[in-house]
């Protein structure tokens, strides 16, 4: 477990909301010197507690459709789930992967361009391949999701929404390649940028300034690892029964305000409509929060399924493939 003091959480609060905010701004906003601020980050780098530095780019302004897939497998020895993870791995449309208890073994994300999507390949090219061992599956596309990280160091939700807002504009080469480079690692200068573009710093940052204008870049901030502040993360099933736009908002906004609640996946279609992310330490407060629930909401919705996420294999960045 990481501990940390008033000035690493104040540092990871900046960094959650603006994971490219300079050295020098921090240290005049928590009263540090710079040469702290930068051993603070590297510490808590180094610590793993701080995985990646990201940059959210709005998914429906890239012509963007989202997927998720949930896999329970069979017959599994680890040599062979060390098989599954590589292949999924090197697919340059997979995003996030992640190993599970439950009913649920594996599940990953597919981030595919919609004016080219090859889900159906994609699915069938794994099934061919590991299709043995797949006992059961679903694919759900997701439509709207949210993402709460400053829960994590028990500060104020300021939420970050995935995927919201239309605005398609045409983008050239230049801009996929910044946009590939942030992804990567948000915290790139400038002057990294342009050593691998044909444009000056100056030039960089207009561009990165209109990629934001036009809302394809949403925001920058970074992800934790949850486990290093002593938390078991379970993924919570939910299905609406009663189908309301007021209900669903008043669900959402739940979410929102919880406390333990990290995420919130809401899927177009589907065996359920909602995969919210939850953080507790134990299995008695895991049993609060679904009582807790069960109480506000049994007349409107129900808990599908839970189980344990065990180890996230790849972080939440976009997928190479849908820079080229």
């Amino acid at each position: 477990m990481v501990n940390l003091d008033a000035f690493d959480k104040k540092i990871l609060e900046i960094l959650i909301e603006n994971s490219r905010e300079q050295i020098s701004t921090i240290a005049k906003k928590i009263r540090l010197s710079r040469e702290n601020v930068h051993y603070r980050i590297n510490r808590l780098v180094k610590l793993g507690l701080i995985k990646e530095f990201n940059t959210i780019l709005n998914e429906e302004s890239l012509g963007l459709s989202h997927y998720v897939v949930f896999l329970e497998l069979v017959k599994l020895e680890e040599e062979t789930e060390k098989q599954i993870i590589d292949y999924l791995k090197n697919n340059p449309f997979m995003s996030w992967i992640g190993t599970s208890a439950g009913k649920w073994s594996l599940v990953f994300d597919i981030v595919l361009c919609e004016e080219n999507s090859n889900l159906e390949k994609t699915l069938k090219d794994f099934l061919k391949k590991f299709g043995n061992f797949v006992d059961d599956y679903k694919v759900l596309k997701l439509s709207e999701s949210e993402y709460f990280a400053s829960k994590l160091i028990e500060k104020e939700n300021n939420f970050i929404p995935i995927n919201k807002g239309k605005n398609k504009i045409k983008l050239d080469k230049t801009d996929y390649k910044i946009l590939s480079l942030l992804n990567q690692n948000s915290r790139k200068t400038l002057v990294d940028i342009s050593t691998k573009t044909d444009l000056t710093p100056n030039g960089v940052n207009n561009r990165i300034k209109k990629l934001i204008e036009n809302n394809i870049i949403s925001g920058y901030t970074i992800s934790i690892d949850w486990k290093k502040l002593h938390y078991e993360w379970f993924t919570i099933q939910i299905k609406l029964t009663k189908h309301d736009e007021e209900i669903e908002e008043e669900i959402k906004k739940f979410f929102r305000n919880h406390k333990k609640i990290v995420f919130y996946y809401k899927y177009l279609g589907g065996s359920w409509d909602f995969d919210i992310g939850v953080l507790v330490q134990n299995s008695n407060e895991l049993r609060e929060f679904i009582n807790e629930y069960r109480k506000r909401f049994s007349d409107n919705s129900k808990i599908s399924d839970v189980f344990l996420v065990l180890e996230e294999t790849t972080g939440y960045k976009m997928p190479s493939g849908v820079f080229n």
